[in-house]
């Protein structure tokens, strides 16, 4: 009777075990594609082509201070990033993206 016991002491053990960390996944998975976010403070993330506004580069110039272009719709800001404030440097028509070719099969293989 003892053995029997032992197995389902096991069995019960395991089963919580793989209990918590399923819901812990899905608790990761949630964090990942937002959801958590969305119900907590009511924001929505956008994906793929709806993203209006990127940083196109990021420059330290020291601790407290960095140097930001910004990309909304058509147009580019340069802004300097302080510890008291923020400061729009410039703002003007954004450059297009520079096109890369896809690398062929044979640039690939090397």
């Amino acid at each position: 009777m003892s053995d029997i016991v032992n197995w389902t002491s096991y069995l019960f053990a395991i089963s919580i075990l793989v209990v918590l960390l399923g819901g812990l996944g899905l608790f990761a998975y949630a964090i990942q594609k937002g959801w958590l976010l969305q119900q907590m403070t009511g924001l929505r993330q956008l994906g793929g082509a709806d993203k209006r506004l990127k940083i196109r580069e990021t420059l330290v110039i020291d601790p407290r201070r960095r140097l930001v272009i910004l990309q909304a719709d058509e147009t580019e800001h340069i802004v300097l990033l302080g510890a008291e404030r923020e400061t729009i440097l410039s703002t003007g028509p954004a450059r297009p993206e520079p096109v890369r070719p896809k690398p062929t099969a044979r640039e690939s293989r090397s």
